[in-house]
């Protein structure tokens, strides 16, 4: 299945482009509505087979979906059809096809499963869609769990998306995103290999690694030593959810007056975290930073520059091995 692609300038959340298609799922029709007592037997009937076309015409979107097909996307929702995610952001659902292709070959798919679909009968034409969904992204071992409410309205040429709701019921984002990064916390012994292409010392290099207390960031505290002596650097860094744009980030702070900010990412089973550093001197320099955790205790860790020509990034590789023992207060 290929999604429909997000609008440009806007960041939604992790649900909102899968439910178009999560709302398609199957499911067993619970079809209500008030009808007089002497109609009932006749009307229960009608109802069932309405539940049914509109769990028909679920199964068609989703098909559409799942060929890419972006003329079919378009045409099972009505001309004024929107959809709303849990953060309030409203687009058209026939834009939403916009771009909609075939997936490519070897394209890895979210993971997800729909739960308890019911449909009601609002009137003969209106239908309220209702459920719960669970994605787990490519890559990631972090399920996001939500609800859905579509609601279809039947014309002269089938049943259509009239509207798409969804909001998320996972506990506090803080704690379950960051709980992919578990894995760091503790004490690391680091070495760095080879020889700093710019002629200056390997540093010695101590970390370590913990949760505060509300579990809300990981709190990395390396320090940097010169086999010269010379004065050791200290770097501070919190890794934390970003309640507004929903990605996993960390802030940096040198001793020496310097910060930086990246947003993390896991692709293809590494941990990738892209980051811009603001040096004393008030120089910028980007890189691109890749942890390789085996599973256990050791992390493969690589920092490359962005550009080849930024003087003050270097590429470095570590090797991270966790200490025994409970990690250090």
């Amino acid at each position: 299945m290929r999604c429909p692609p997000r609008p440009p300038h806007r960041r939604l959340g992790p649900l909102v482009l899968l439910l178009p298609a999560l709302v398609c799922g199957g499911g067993t029709a619970a079809t209500h509505a008030q009808v007089p007592p002497r109609a009932r037997a006749g009307a229960a009937t009608a109802r069932g087979t309405a539940g049914e076309e509109v769990l028909a015409a679920s199964r068609a979107y989703k098909a559409a979906l799942d060929r890419g097909d972006s003329a079919a996307v378009k045409s099972m929702w009505m001309a004024d059809g929107d959809i709303v995610d849990d953060m309030g952001n409203v687009m058209r659902g026939h834009e939403t096809a916009d771009g909609l292709a075939p997936a490519a070959e070897g394209e890895i798919r979210p993971d997800f499963r729909i739960d308890d679909v019911t449909v009601r009968l609002i009137t003969e034409t209106v239908a309220i869609e209702d459920g719960t969904v669970t994605v787990t992204p490519p890559g990631s071992t972090v399920a996001h769990h939500g609800r859905f409410s579509a609601t279809w309205v039947k014309g002269g040429d089938g049943w259509k998306l009239a509207s798409l709701r969804e909001w998320r019921t996972d506990p506090p984002e803080s704690a379950s995103g960051l709980e992919a990064l578990a894995w760091l916390e503790g004490d690391w012994d680091v070495q760095v290999h080879g020889d700093r292409d710019d002629a200056k010392p390997v540093p010695k290099v101590e970390m370590r690694v913990r949760w505060n207390p509300s579990r809300t960031y990981l709190i990395r505290e390396t320090r940097l030593s010169l086999p010269d002596g010379g004065d050791a650097k200290e770097v501070t860094q919190r890794i934390g959810w970003d309640p507004l744009t929903r990605q996993i980030r960390s802030w940096s702070f040198d001793g020496d007056g310097g910060r930086s900010e990246a947003v993390w990412t896991l692709e293809e089973g590494v941990w990738v975290s892209r980051t811009m550093s603001v040096l004393p001197d008030g120089s910028l320099t980007r890189s691109i930073n890749h942890y390789l955790f085996d599973g256990a205790d050791a992390c493969t860790y690589q920092s490359l520059p962005v550009t080849p020509d930024d003087e003050h990034a270097h590429p470095t590789t570590m090797t991270m091995t966790r200490k025994t023992g409970r990690p250090t207060e």
